[in-house]
C-alpha cells in the first residue's frame, strides 16, 4: 500500500477541501496539489489599507444619510462625483463600495447600506488609477491566489498581486497630463473695515504678489503712494488718503499664477514607448550614452513579475510557500 500522501499534506498545509485527491489508484494518493476552496473578500478597503497612493486625497462628504437596505444616499452636493468612484463611510456602507449613479443631491451605489445613519463619505475622485482598473485586478487576484495556499500571507500577497498589476498599468496606460501655468487677472471690490468711521480703511481678500496691484475709484486708476491716492501699511490692508464718498466705488485688480492639468491625448511615440518593456538595470554609462538591462537570475522564469518591486515581493513570498515543508538535519 502506499502511504496517505493526502494525510501528510493535512498535517503540512492544513485539513479541508484544499486538495483534490486521485483516488488509491494514484501512486501518491493525490491527483492535484493546486489549493482549492474559497477565499475570504478583498475588497478596495483591504487594498487602500496597504498601497493608499493608488487611491490618491479623499474628498470628505459631510452630513451624508444612508438607508438600512438602501441603495441610494442622500447627498448635499454631487459636485466632483462620476459613476464608478470609491468611496467609504465606515459602518454605515459596506467595504467595496462604488458609485453606480448620480441623481439630484443623491448618489446610487452598489451596496445596500447597512444602518440608517447620517455619516461623512470619503470619496476618492482623483485616483492616479480608476477604481474600475483597480477592481479588475483584485479579482484577478482572488482568482489567482488561494488562501488556503497562503495562510496568513495570503493578504499580503493579494495587495502584492494588485499593485504589480496596477504598476504596469500605470506605466502602460496612464494617462499622460499636460499642465500649462498662466497669469489670471483677479479682480474684487475692497470691503470696508468694520468699525471704521473714516472711510479711508479697506480689507482685500488676499495679498497681491509682491503687493502690485490696480485699484480704481469709479473707473479712474488711482496711484499709489500719492497724496490723492492710496498706501498699502499691510498685505492686505488699504489705506486711502481721501475718503470713499457716498457715490464712490472701489476697484482692485491683481495677476496671480495659476497652474491647471489636463488629460492630453498621447502621440504615436509615447503611446509606444509606455508599451516598450525593459528590464532590471544593471549598468550605464554617460559617454554615448547607454544602459544595460537583465532579469533577476533567480527570476528569469517568472516573466513580467520581476518588473516591479510588488511582484518581486511577491514572487520571493510564493517560492517560499512553495517549498512546502523542510526537514532539517
Amino acid at each position: 500500500m502506499w502511504p496517505d500522501f493526502s494525510a501528510w499534506l493535512d498535517t503540512a498545509w492544513g485539513a479541508g477541501q484544499e486538495f483534490s485527491v486521485a483516488g488509491g489508484m494514484s501512486p501518491w494518493g493525490v491527483g492535484n496539489l493546486t489549493p482549492r476552496g474559497q477565499n475570504p473578500p478583498y475588497v478596495l478597503d483591504d487594498l487602500a489599507v496597504m498601497y493608499p497612493k493608488f487611491f490618491g486625497p479623499a474628498m470628505q462628504m459631510l452630513n451624508c444619510t444612508t438607508v438600512a437596505g438602501s441603495k441610494t444616499v442622500t447627498v448635499s452636493s454631487t459636485a466632483n462625483l462620476a459613476y464608478g468612484q470609491f468611496i467609504q463611510a465606515s459602518g454605515a456602507l459596506p467595504a467595496g463600495s462604488v458609485i453606480t449613479g448620480l441623481g439630484t443631491n443623491s448618489i446610487t451605489v452598489n451596496q445596500a447600506a447597512l444602518t440608517t445613519a447620517t455619516t461623512t463619505i470619503l470619496a476618492y475622485t482623483t485616483p492616479p488609477v480608476p477604481a474600475a482598473v483597480m477592481q479588475v485586478y483584485t479579482n484577478l487576484a482572488t482568482a489567482s491566489l488561494k488562501q488556503n495556499l497562503y495562510q496568513d500571507s495570503w493578504l499580503l500577497a493579494m495587495s502584492l498581486f494588485a499593485a504589480h498589476y496596477l504598476t504596469l498599468w500605470a506605466e502602460t496606460d496612464g494617462p499622460v497630463l499636460q499642465t500649462a501655468i498662466q497669469n489670471v487677472l483677479h479682480g474684487e471690490a475692497p470691503a470696508a473695515v468694520i468699525g471704521d468711521t473714516t472711510g479711508t480703511q479697506f480689507i482685500l481678500s488676499a495679498a497681491p504678489p509682491g503687493g502690485q496691484l490696480s485699484l480704481y475709484r469709479n473707473g479712474d486708476y488711482q496711484t499709489a503712494g500719492t497724496a490723492a491716492d492710496y498706501s498699502m501699511p499691510t498685505a492686505t490692508t488699504l489705506s486711502l488718503n481721501v475718503p470713499v464718498g457716498p457715490g464712490d466705488a472701489l476697484y482692485a485688480t491683481w495677476f496671480t499664477t495659476s497652474t491647471t492639468s489636463t488629460v492630453a491625448s498621447p502621440t504615436a511615440s509615447q503611446v509606444a514607448a509606455q508599451g516598450l518593456a525593459t528590464g532590471i538595470l544593471t549598468s550605464k554609462s554617460v559617454g554615448d550614452v547607454s544602459a544595460g538591462y537583465t532579469a533577476l537570475e533567480s527570476l528569469k522564469e517568472f516573466g513580467a513579475w520581476q518588473l516591479t518591486r510588488y511582484g518581486q515581493q511577491l514572487i520571493t513570498i510564493a517560492k517560499t510557500i512553495g517549498a512546502g515543508p523542510m526537514v532539517l538535519g
